[in-house]
């Protein structure tokens, strides 16, 4: 319900519940005004007819005379009838207009009346009798003789006019309506006119200026035309739109800021990580240096035929070859370049990394038991980003196992579960799981290992931002990657990778990293 509507109906409530209260009070003061004015008038009747009565009743006891008198009074004026009544409370006269038919008399109210309270007190009472279209006013007095000895009681009863009350309440009831009516339909035009312009307009106005606030375009204002209320709302919002341009541009700001800040620490990770590697690709680059210098070294001591020359010189080229694809992964690796999401062959992806580090694995007597599916699916992803969290799960690994130890990797297709992503609508997961028997990671650690800069190296030997960049990157993914670990017995790292990605990220575009 709107608000004018809602101030209508309650000013309309009040203005109906006022006019109700008036129109009751009002009908009820004219009762009590007609009520005064008949009191008024029984009182010198009562009088009057007391006299009249002590001489006939109460000191002759003529009951003839008195029947006579109460005949001629009944029915005179608007006086409804007159009964006499003897000391035992029985009645002796009763005047015609209330023992025959008289047009608007009903005599039956006034017939049931007890006077027995008149004889216990020795006082007169009054009261008043009224129905639809009736009303009777009543005095019940002694009647004392001349010695002012208690002879008797009489009854005087008198018409109100109840039709004058009827048509009062009436012509009263039908003003107030008209007036009510009248008055509700100006207090409602008025609202509806007052709200319209001063509230409706203004809030409506807010209300688009909050939905273009919404759909981004800060620069909207609204027009203050007015000091009241609404015009010191619009003023506030007008200075919260501003605030809130103010921020989101700072907000924007600070996203950029962090997006390049992570991008260089990711890079940052990955030169480290060719940093680790340098040392092992030397010795992987000097066995095929030291087999060309041999061949050559060969060939120059005295003249080969051309089949020696041939077979030497393809046995040089194929370690030329192995050297230019080992410097090619080294640059591939650490060359700093934006994120793409294409189609990537996850079993081709982990055998390369495992050739990488392979000198690493032989130095140490590190197994690896590599388990995958017959067909492992391909998914959406930049692999050069997977290759680098491959890379720091590998080097986390070689950090913490003694020589012998072994690293077991599982992959497998998974359905959704409530325990890798609640409420994600991806259907089907690629589950990746490194594990090794190195020396575990404490329960205290275990809600820290994905932390920047947290490590339990010795220092120079880690930045604590290996598994931190890992877990950004697979997040970005759209994935999940968790930790499980039991001290001196394994550590496993679970990788969740979605096999068809949210937003269906196939067209190559760029990762928001």
């Amino acid at each position: 319900m709107k608000l004018g509507t809602k101030l209508i109906v309650y000013l309309v409530g009040v203005v109906v519940l006022t006019m109700l209260v008036h129109g009751y009070l009002s009908v009820r003061q004219d009762r009590e005004n007609l009520v005064s004015e008949i009191r008024v008038g029984m009182r010198g009747f009562s009088r009057a007819i007391e006299a009249a009565l002590r001489d006939l009743y109460a000191d002759n006891h003529d009951l003839k005379a008195t029947q006579e008198f109460v005949d001629r009074v009944g029915p005179r004026g608007n006086i409804h009838g007159i009964i006499v009544y003897d000391l035992q409370g029985k009645k002796v006269a009763v005047s015609s207009s209330l023992t025959e038919n008289f047009p608007g008399l009903d005599p039956a109210p006034i017939l049931a009346l007890d006077p027995g309270s008149v004889f216990r007190k020795g006082k007169g009472t009054e009261g008043y009798i009224h129905g639809p279209g009736l009303l009777v006013y009543y005095h019940i007095e002694p009647i004392f003789n001349s010695e002012n000895k208690f002879a008797g009681a009489f009854l005087l009863g008198r018409q109100g006019h109840g039709w004058r009350l009827a048509e009062t309440i009436k012509t009263r009831r039908n003003r107030i309506v008209v007036t009510t009516s009248v008055l509700v339909l100006i207090v409602s035009l008025l609202i509806l006119w007052i709200v319209r312009r001063n509230v409706s307009r203004p809030i409506d106005e807010l209300i688009e200026r909050i939905r273009e606030i919404g759909q981004g375009r800060w620069e909207q204002r609204i027009q203050v035309t007015g000091k009241d209320e609404v015009g010191l709302l619009a003023n506030e919002f007008n200075r919260l739109s501003g605030r809130l341009r103010d921020t989101y541009g700072s907000l924007v700001n600070e996203q950029q800021e962090k997006l390049k800040l992570e991008r260089d620490l990711r890079h940052s990770e990955r030169l480290a990580s060719v940093g680790q590697l340098a040392a092992g690709l030397a010795h992987e680059i000097g066995t095929p240096l030291n087999i060309i210098g041999g061949r050559a070294e060969y060939l120059t001591r005295r003249p080969r035929s051309a089949e020696e020359l041939n077979e030497n010189l393809l046995i040089i080229r194929a370690q030329i070859d192995r050297i230019a694809g080992i410097v090619r992964q080294l640059l591939e690796f650490s060359r700093h370049k934006e994120p793409t999401l294409r189609a990537v062959d996850i079993a081709s992806l982990l055998t390369e990394v495992r050739q990488l580090l392979q000198h690493k694995l032989d130095e140490k007597g590190i197994k690896v038991d590599q388990e995958l599916p017959e067909s492992p699916p391909v998914i959406q992803a930049d692999p050069d980003l997977l290759q680098q969290v491959f890379l720091n799960l590998y080097l986390n690994s070689l950090h913490g196992l003694e020589t012998g130890g072994w690293i077991k990797i599982r992959a497998e297709v998974s359905d959704n579960s409530t325990k890798i992503a609640p409420g994600a609508s991806v259907a089907r997961w690629l589950r990746i799981a490194f594990e090794d028997n190195g020396p575990g990671i404490r329960p205290e650690h275990l809600d820290r290992v994905f932390d920047p800069f947290f490590t339990t190296k010795d220092i120079g030997e880690g930045t604590g931002l290996g598994l931190s960049v890992s877990y950004g990157i697979v997040r970005d993914h759209g994935g999940e990657i968790q930790v499980e670990s039991e001290p001196g017995k394994y550590a496993r790292f679970i990788i969740h990778l979605p096999v068809t990605p949210p937003d269906a990220a196939t067209t190559g575009q760029g990762l928001n990293l």
